[in-house]
């Protein structure tokens, strides 16, 4: 499964947020996640049977079944908030306006700018192809990426010059992307736009989900992380952020009423968390430290503070290996095992 399409529990939401300095959700007490379909296919609640405390829910944020729940702790878009029409993203605010609690968390996913700018054309040409062939049919989507495969063979200009890793993604799975691209709301939204979106819910923008980026250093060059310090208001220094990596799909996280974790507060609470080896282990962005913390989590599931004293540490705090310790859960070499998470 593409990591767009992928769900994050309660553990990883409130992981994000405390990077953030941003107070988690307590999971240690009752509490509601809704996972909200935006266009995908039903599937298992990623974090369901994990977490006693917690009542797991589905749902499509128009319909019926939406006004029967209670106030939820957690909602996570399934699915892309950029493949709904106006009106549909439109409904999954006010959903969000009604249903998230006080201190809840709210998990956006969509496809962005200025990362699919070259990817537009593809999508025209596929969305058209659907339109003279009437829909995406399996054997219309299986046209359309005849098509693109025979446009590639020609030497088309269009893909010669726009070999990047988001074209390069797409080209790869090509009938998920016919599928993807012949939605009916499909497009790609700026992070400014989507946060004042969020806003008229009263939704703060704190951090990706993808947790890797919570350390500049692992992504930036010194210039360019001195030009994203200087942008000091959030929706410009993440519109910054984009251009610098050229961001095709965001991973947002948003809270209703951010409360602000003082230093010690959030060392601790990172400490706490701990981590065990993934069964299915990936490539980390990143080895400088990823080598001893593979090794350490090899004797057994380590704890964030455990994992600041060793040697390869030194010097560094719980905030850094909390960093690192997010990059190889985002890598899919880690889980998160505590319960605190």
């Amino acid at each position: 499964m593409e990591k767009q399409w992928w769900e994050p529990g309660p553990e990883h939401l409130n992981f994000a947020c405390a990077l953030a300095g941003m107070e988690p959700v307590p999971l240690d007490r009752a509490f509601n996640y809704l996972a909200l379909d935006c266009g995908r296919e039903s599937g298992e609640l990623p974090a369901k049977g994990r977490h006693p405390n917690g009542s797991f829910h589905a749902a499509s944020a128009g319909s019926q079944a939406v006004a029967g729940l209670p106030p939820m702790d957690f909602i996570v878009l399934r699915g892309a908030y950029s493949w709904l029409e106006p009106k549909g993203r439109q409904q999954v605010v006010e959903l969000l306006d009604r249903c998230l609690k006080p201190g809840g968390v709210a998990y956006v996913g969509y496809n962005a700018l200025p990362g699919c700018s070259g990817l537009l054309p593809l999508q025209r040409l596929v969305r058209e192809q659907g339109r003279l062939h009437g829909g995406g049919t399996a054997q219309q989507l299986e046209h359309a990426a005849a098509q693109v495969g025979q446009l590639r063979a020609a030497g088309a200009a269009y893909f010669l010059e726009n070999d990047t890793p988001a074209m390069r993604g797409r080209l790869q799975g090509m009938l998920q992307t016919c599928r993807e691209f012949t939605q009916h709301g499909w497009q790609a939204l700026y992070h400014a736009d989507v946060a004042r979106a969020m806003a008229d819910a009263k939704l703060e923008y704190v951090a990706s989900a993808e947790l890797w980026l919570s350390d500049p250093a692992r992504c930036l060059t010194a210039p360019q992380r001195a030009l994203l310090e200087a942008q000091t208001i959030p929706v410009l220094r993440e519109t910054v952020r984009d251009v610098l990596l050229d961001t095709a799909f965001r991973h947002d996280v948003y809270v209703r009423g951010t409360r602000r974790m003082h230093p010690m507060r959030q060392a601790d609470w990172l400490g706490g968390c701990r981590l065990a080896l993934a069964s299915t282990r990936e490539t980390v962005r990143g080895q400088a430290l990823s080598g001893p913390f593979l090794a350490a989590l090899a004797a057994g599931p380590q704890s964030i503070e455990q994992l600041a004293r060793l040697p390869a540490m030194q010097g560094k705090g719980v905030l850094d290996a909390a960093r690192e310790a997010g990059a190889l859960v985002d890598s899919g070499q880690a889980v998160f095992c505590s319960e605190g998470a």
